[in-house]
């Protein structure tokens, strides 16, 4: 099962669950928001005031809008999922290798990359680390390119490279634009 077949899953069981939601509250009676509070709740000056703003200005049904449609729903996750298809079938478009490094340089190295790439506007590159055959336990700098990626508000999805590209001794990256 691939990226994409896992959200269509997803908004699958979304829009299963919303149909349900919309058949039975067509079957419960409809309650002003301003008695949807609990009777018990205590009154005070800010639920006061956020009633009085919900009385003046309502609240959007944002599942009766036309965007909000099924149709309109499957549209879009099946735009996502031919999205994310074509960024797995994305060849790398930069490389970092980051053999010779200390953990240190390593992280301000992907920092670095990444940074870079997506001012590029590159949206797929790789990350060689090595598969850390001569590191004293666990892989060094596996484990600092993972930490970077995990955090840095740029790199999005990220996996291990295919076998001809360094299998597990590399990292793919997909790249999120500056918004």
């Amino acid at each position: 099962m691939d990226f994409g077949d896992i959200l269509e899953e997803w908004d699958r069981i979304k829009r299963d669950r919303n149909e349900q939601a919309s058949i039975q509250s067509a079957k419960a009676p409809i309650v002003p928001a301003a008695r949807a509070t609990p009777r018990d709740a205590p009154k005070n000056a800010s639920s006061a005031v956020l009633e009085r703003w919900l009385e003046a200005n309502g609240v959007l049904d944002k599942d009766a809008s036309a965007e909000s449609s099924p149709e309109s729903r499957a549209d879009s996750c099946e735009r996502r999922a031919a999205e994310a298809r074509r960024l797995d079938s994305l060849k790398c478009q930069a490389v970092l290798d980051l053999h010779g490094m200390t953990s240190e340089e390593a992280k301000t190295s992907v920092r670095s990359f990444v940074d870079a790439s997506a001012r590029a506007g590159l949206e797929k590159v790789l990350v060689i680390h090595g598969k850390g055959l001569h590191s004293e336990g666990a892989p060094v700098l596996k484990k600092a390119t993972r930490d970077v990626l995990e955090t840095h508000p740029l790199a999005g999805r990220f996996g291990e490279a295919a076998k001809e590209e360094g299998g597990s001794g590399a990292v793919w990256v997909l790249l999120r634009s500056k918004r």
